[in-house]
């Protein structure tokens, strides 16, 4: 439905530039997801105001997208809306309290005065890492898929770790999620009929952003940085090293480029369709370290993730030696 209204208002993303795909394309698919995922929690979200909140900014933040798939907004503009919809989400309770004590190696340390500047980086950084990564058909989605479906089975299998009264609407919110994503890649795997936009990738940041701080208690140092920073490894290692090479070339680490892992991979001779495929593998990878790095009672299920993590290591090797080789 939003392709067929995209199509017709001319809501579409044209070829040139920095685009590699070679026809306009419906560029407002966040909407989908945003519906998809809201239809698909509301039945079965039990009332309380962190979740009210959470909903509300990420209302404002998918707007903020929408708007500029529709009139290019300003980055200080975008910026400006992503930090409003966080302080809604500060106000409403969903923020990171407490962290590692790195210095004694055990036990966590109250952020006091740091909890609104460390809640924010890491709820606008990665608003903005899951844009980033947004380069080629079905990749910022279905990294993101995986991502969640590792927060959360970790989180079903350590309930002693959240918050009980939250936990419930964190697990539908994910689930929700998922279920919206799983049904656009149908359409946006390569070769993509809707691209989600600015409004979906947001959405999709933010959402798992603040999903991975909600629900976690004072006796977790799981959540909400060290698990979904470890899922979501693939990424934020691609625009760490983003800002390091524009830092390196003194040009601003906001200038795009093409020299994204997904580019290097695309100059190497990969297709869009492996591409996407090598790096949901990857990001599998970083899901099961993830899983294993998880605070989870349960050894069979350690044992379990530590075999899947190897035999997808060297099914990632295999296929990118077999990829460039075939390419030579």
């Amino acid at each position: 439905m939003v392709r067929r209204v995209a199509l017709n208002l001319g809501l579409v993303d044209r070829p040139g530039g920095r685009k590699i795909h070679k026809s306009p394309v419906p560029r407002v698919g966040g909407i989908a997801l945003y519906f998809g995922g809201l239809i698909g929690a509301l039945p079965f979200l039990s009332d309380n105001h962190e979740t009210v909140g959470l909903l509300l900014a990420a209302t404002f933040v998918m707007l903020i997208g929408l708007l500029d798939d529709l009139i290019d907004l300003q980055a200080r503009i975008k910026l400006a809306g992503q930090i409003i919809g966080c302080l809604i989400l500060l106000a409403a309770g969903v923020k990171i309290d407490f962290v590692t004590d790195f210095i004694a190696g055990k036990g966590l340390v109250a952020l006091g005065l740091l909890t609104w500047p460390l809640t924010l980086l890491w709820v606008i950084g990665l608003t903005n890492t899951v844009n980033l990564v947004d380069g080629v058909d079905g990749l910022a989605g279905g990294i993101v898929f995986i991502a969640l479906s590792t927060l959360l089975a970790v989180r079903l299998v350590t309930p002693h770790l959240h918050d009980p009264e939250l936990i419930g609407n964190v697990l539908v919110l994910t689930a929700s999620t998922m279920g919206a994503l799983l049904a656009f890649l149908r359409y946006n795997i390569y070769p993509a009929v809707i691209f989600m936009g600015d409004s979906g990738a947001y959405f999709l940041g933010f959402m798992t952003a603040a999903l991975s701080v909600a629900g976690a208690t004072k006796g977790s140092i799981l959540f909400p940085l060290v698990v979904p920073l470890i899922a979501l490894g693939l990424p934020v290692l691609d625009v760490f090293f983003a800002i390091l090479r524009r830092y390196s070339k003194k040009v601003p680490i906001f200038q795009a480029d093409k020299e994204h892992l997904h580019h290097r991979l695309l100059q190497k001779g990969f297709s869009q369709r492996d591409t996407t495929r090598f790096l949901w593998m990857v990001s599998a990878c970083f899901g099961f370290v993830a899983v294993l790095a998880a605070d989870i009672p349960h050894r069979g299920i350690q044992i379990f993730s530590a075999i899947f993590l190897v035999i997808m290591i060297l099914l990632c090797v295999s296929f990118f030696l077999r990829k460039t080789g075939v390419n030579k």
